[in-house]
């Protein structure tokens, strides 16, 4: 049986349950605020849906010169990483512009350009392989796609299905054209991979899907072991998909195209089967005193 995952224990953890990572001062919030930040998004990745004390903490990192004062805000640490929690949260054109800004506050420190360009080149990449199919030939993409079967969906198929709320769900199979934004509920699609694509950071996984109806979508997928992966031809079916509509410009480039974010691969049945606990990367969580 195919279910979400959930975590070991529901009692929060004291990093969850901290609303503030430190009220002495705001210089603190700045500079320790924001690795406890990294580390509650590094432990959001072991569930399926955002948590809302994590939404709250993005909200709080939304607009750091609203929420500290002049000084801190012209922190370019801050705009780093505030610009690597919107990556992560796939908000693409926000952790850009975070990067570009940490770059020009501090010229001589080299990481904001070179994430800037690691992004920038990721999009190129990425958006290049989707509109090529990831460069598939015109009769294999169709051999590739008439091989599609329905024992393909594994326990998506068969009724075995089981949401979040723990009830076990009949799924409707439907083409990856007719998505909307967000949890598409009672969904399931079912595509080939016709290209994979990792960063230097190895998260997410990234694989370009596409379906009979035509367009390829990317699928990111997170929380994974660095051994997991799908291979150009495998079938994957997605239960329930989260999509993404990206807008992007930055810098005079524009990107815009479609992505089913992923939260873990046991969410996904690849070639009728649905993927083992190994799969899944195990949270690790450290943290040190920034301040006192």
């Amino acid at each position: 049986m195919l279910q979400l995952p959930t975590p070991a224990s529901q009692e929060p953890s004291p990093i969850a349950r901290t609303k503030s990572p430190c009220k002495t001062c705001q210089w603190c919030f700045a500079n320790c605020g924001l690795t406890l930040g990294m580390n509650i998004l590094a432990m959001s990745w072991i569930v399926s849906d955002r948590p809302s004390w994590l939404c709250r903490w993005m909200s709080m990192m939304a607009a750091p010169g609203e929420k500290v004062d002049r000084t801190a805000s012209s922190n370019p640490d801050l705009h780093l990483n505030r610009a690597t929690l919107h990556k992560y949260e796939e908000s693409y054109r926000e952790a850009l512009e975070g990067f570009s800004r940490a770059a020009a506050l501090d010229p001589a420190w080299p990481e904001p350009l070179q994430r800037e360009q690691q992004l920038l080149e990721f999009l190129d990449r990425l958006t290049s392989l989707l509109e090529s199919k990831g460069k598939v030939k015109s009769k294999k993409l169709q051999s590739m796609l008439g091989s599609l079967r329905p024992a393909h969906l594994g326990p998506c198929g068969d009724g075995r299905y089981q949401s979040a709320s723990g009830q076990k769900v009949t799924l409707e199979l439907k083409p990856l054209s007719v998505l909307q934004p967000g949890v598409n509920r009672g969904a399931v699609v079912l595509g080939k991979v016709v290209f994979s694509l990792t960063t230097e950071e190895k998260v997410p996984f990234t694989f370009g899907l596409v379906d009979s109806d035509g367009p390829c979508y990317a699928v990111m997928v997170y929380n994974m072991v660095q051994s997991w992966g799908v291979l150009i031809g495998d079938s994957v079916a997605i239960p329930e998909p989260n999509l993404r509509l990206h807008c992007i410009q930055h810098k005079g480039k524009d990107y815009s195209f479609p992505s089913v974010r992923v939260e873990t691969p046991l969410l996904l049945v690849v070639n009728g089967k649905p993927q083992g606990s190994s799969s899944q990367a195990a949270a690790t969580v450290a943290s040190r005193p920034q301040c006192e």
